[in-house]
């Protein structure tokens, strides 16, 4: 079931999630064609038995005209029979024979036929039977007169008079056949009929249950076509605003940073010339003064190049999404980051990441930034273990955070990475992903407290979601980050 989706709809959920965490539109377009499935094959195989029905309806109406045609059959063999003994008998001659001849030769095997049609009613067979036995002796008491006209001999009347008394014992014997059969004819007639008024019944609710399904498919289409294309109008202008906003931030951006940069210059160029020519005569707290407004304005500049950085990875626009393997971004990270592994003893355990659709240099910038964290963020004299997990789950499962309702039917990777360092509290959780917030003392660990912030803005570019997870019994941290599929 889940290999059929999958090949025919399209990656809509991967091969690992169960069949209960489908979305909940597939969901009811499946049991939509499941239900109409079952009741069209319901309504298909009534349909069948009733065409077996009519089927039989129709041979067993065919059987009893064929048995009244074989019953008047053995009537006129031995009328014609008569006729031709007649002929004979009044002209002696033997052309007038053979319809007699002819009507003996086929009259046997035509009571045969007419018994195997009837082998199923005793009573009609006990007529077909005494039918014989008195055909017999009327072509006995013909047969006789006949030799006697050949002999030269009279005509022995009272065979005729046996004859005529024979045969009429034998249209008696027909006509109840004949009657029965008609009796049974009207019976299978009024079945053929109710049963072809059943078949087209049938039909026509076979037809209306299937307008009907195809009815609700194109309404549940249409319905959700409708919803999607408001959705669509609804983000398209989402997205026009967002991107009006972040050229004007950009802009904002650059140029507050650029108009920062020349002052800074300024006072890192004074400052280094006033602490270099007049070293001597600076007192100790002077010259820790000067140093102290150099450090700043250098902590300043890098601010602002951050600032920067973080603006230029907020217009997505410039760059182009490709497909993206993980374990090829992992493996640079690993390379990079490998100085700081050996110095500190850090061990990297990783399952198979998946590939997905990014852009490559901020993907890269998004597990040097996390994997960075968990190296700088360890415990002293404790060597860091950073593992990095990986799985498929639906939007709906992204309980951390609110998740659009269009977003809670999609699937995204889920990859975690956790480590054994200081971690942090919970309520710093959201904390952490602001701009510029440190939650330690800038002489205890380097840096400006931007890296997380940018962290989430990769996974906004990306319509991923980054989240950080505190756990009582777990030591360190933990942070989901969530691709979409």
């Amino acid at each position: 079931m889940k290999n059929f989706f999958y090949n025919l709809l399209g990656k809509i959920f991967p091969k690992s999630l169960s069949l209960f965490t489908l979305p909940k539109a597939l969901i009811s377009f499946v049991l939509s064609i499941i239900i109409s499935i079952t009741l069209l094959s319901i309504l298909i195989l009534v349909t069948y038995d009733n065409l077996q029905e009519m089927g039989k309806r129709t041979t067993d109406v065919a059987h009893t005209y064929q048995v009244r045609f074989k019953n008047k059959e053995v009537i006129k063999l031995l009328v014609d029979a008569e006729t031709g003994q007649r002929g004979y008998l009044l002209t002696s001659n033997e052309d007038f024979l053979q319809p007699y001849q002819s009507s003996v030769a086929v009259l046997d095997s035509t009571i045969i036929n007419l018994s195997s049609l009837l082998n199923d009613n005793k009573t009609q067979l006990s007529r077909i039977d005494s039918i014989r036995n008195l055909a017999l002796l009327r072509l006995k008491a013909m047969d006789t007169n006949i030799q006697r006209i050949q002999k030269g001999q009279t005509i022995d009347t009272l065979k005729l008079y046996l004859g005529k008394y024979y045969m009429s014992k034998i249209r008696d014997l027909s006509e109840k056949i004949d009657k029965d059969e008609e009796e049974v004819l009207r019976n299978r007639s009024i079945l053929q009929k109710n049963s072809d008024k059943q078949m087209s019944y049938y039909l026509l609710s076979l037809s209306g249950v299937a307008l009907a399904f195809l009815g609700i498919f194109f309404r549940l289409l249409y319905i959700e076509l409708k919803q999607r294309i408001a959705f669509q109008t609804a983000l398209e202008n989402k997205l026009a605003e967002v991107e009006h906003t972040n050229a004007e931030l950009e802009q904002f951006a650059y140029i507050t940073s650029h108009d920062l940069q020349e002052p800074l210059r300024k006072i890192r160029a004074f400052g280094e010339r006033l602490y270099t020519r007049q070293n001597n005569e600076l007192s100790e707290e002077a010259k820790n003064n000067i140093q102290k407004i150099n450090q700043s304005a250098i902590r300043m500049q890098q601010l602002i190049n951050d600032l920067l950085s973080f603006s230029r990875i907020a217009n997505i626009k410039d760059y182009a999404f490709d497909d993206i393997d993980l374990n090829t971004i992992l493996s640079d990270a690993k390379e990079d980051f490998s100085e700081s592994i050996l110095q500190k003893k850090a061990i990297i355990y990783n399952q198979n990441l998946p590939t997905v659709k990014g852009i490559r240099i901020q993907l890269v910038q998004l597990f040097n930034n996390l994997i960075s964290n968990a190296l700088k963020y360890s415990k002293s004299g404790i060597n860091p273990i950073i593992e990095i997990r990986y799985r498929q789950v639906l939007g709906k499962d992204i309980t951390q955070i609110n998740v659009g309702e269009a977003q809670q039917e999609k699937v995204y990777h889920k990859i975690t990475f956790m480590d054994n360092g200081i971690g942090f509290e919970e309520k710093y959780r959201e904390k952490i992903f602001t701009i510029f917030q440190r939650l330690h003392n800038k002489n205890e660990y380097e840096g400006t407290g931007i890296g997380l912030a940018i962290c989430r803005r990769i996974l906004t570019n990306h319509n991923g979601y980054i989240v950080a997870e505190v756990k009582n019994d777990y030591v360190g941290a933990i942070f989901h980050v969530y691709l979409p599929y």
